[in-house]
């Protein structure tokens, strides 16, 4: 069953996606990870690829994949995508 999204839920995740495409990563992070923490799965699509390529956080593959996964889980179609690409590359490391 979907989610039903507030509109300042979707103006939060615009912002963040704005920053994030501006490079402004760390007011990106800022924007989209509480977001990611109440079960958006775009946002958190989002920090886990910023967390896995250390965009506005200290990188760390480990988070990022959770959160990918967390996003993949829900049936967000992107991070399905990224998901064994990111397992390839963490098992070549």
């Amino acid at each position: 069953q979907p989610r039903i999204t507030s509109p300042a839920t979707l103006s939060q995740l615009a912002q963040g996606k704005r920053l994030f495409q501006g490079g402004y990563y760390k007011q990106a992070m800022e924007q989209l990870l509480p977001l990611a923490a109440e079960g958006n799965m775009e946002a958190q699509y989002a920090v886990g690829y910023m967390y896995y390529y250390g965009f506005g956080a200290i990188q760390d593959t480990s988070s990022g994949m959770l959160w990918v996964q967390r996003a993949a889980d829900q049936g967000f179609e992107p991070a399905a995508k990224a998901l064994p690409m990111m397992k390839q590359k963490q098992r070549k490391s």
